[in-house]
């Protein structure tokens, strides 16, 4: 088999978009992780950096008794429909991240903002007399208070997209593969 192949050994045609039950003592290793075929062909696909889609293959292999002469067409629409759905649902993800975390960073920043303004009025007027240690002070709890509220918005903004944007690259990587489906050896 080509180094580009990736072999999923199933035992139910089902297995390649429905996680079977964790069984560890199973021999499969869909089976041992109770995770859906095509889900951890994709991971091994984004750990193995597969770069030119249509030259790979997706093997499914089954017992030949669940082999119909129109299930490898069967098989590469239902794979189509899949990878279709899950980059939509995937977008739709990142789309709602970004709006939430952009208001959780708008509404922390203005939070923020009103706490230093509190701070530096009381400090020019009310306690304007303290010594200017106990103002560095409430400077630098300020300060980790800031980075500390602003920190997760700011994370989730930056770094959330990540996860479902490469997994939409996996995805139309698998559309654009061959699918071959074969008795297991």
């Amino acid at each position: 088999m080509p180094e580009q192949d990736v072999v999923l050994k199933l035992t139910t045609i089902d297995e390649l978009f429905n996680a079977p039950d964790v069984n560890p003592f199973s021999g499969n290793e869909i089976d041992v992780l109770g995770e859906a075929a095509l889900m951890r062909a994709a991971r091994r696909m984004l750990a193995r950096r597969v770069r030119h889609w249509h030259d790979a293959r997706l093997v499914i292999q089954l017992p030949s008794d669940q082999i119909t002469p129109d299930l490898q067409a069967q098989t590469q629409a239902a794979i189509q429909r899949y990878c279709a759905a899950k980059i939509e649902d995937n977008r739709i993800t990142i789309h709602l991240s970004r709006i939430r975390s952009a208001l959780g960073l708008a509404v922390v920043t203005v939070i923020s903002v009103l706490v230093i303004a509190v701070a530096y009025l009381l400090f020019n007027t009310i306690f304007a007399g303290l010594p200017s240690e106990v103002g560095v002070v409430v400077a630098a709890s300020i300060s980790v208070f800031v980075w500390v509220v602003l920190w997760d918005p700011m994370e989730k903004l930056l770094f959330d997209w990540v996860s479902p944007a490469m997994e939409n690259r996996t995805l139309r990587g698998i559309m654009d593969m061959t699918i071959v489906v074969e008795a297991l050896a």
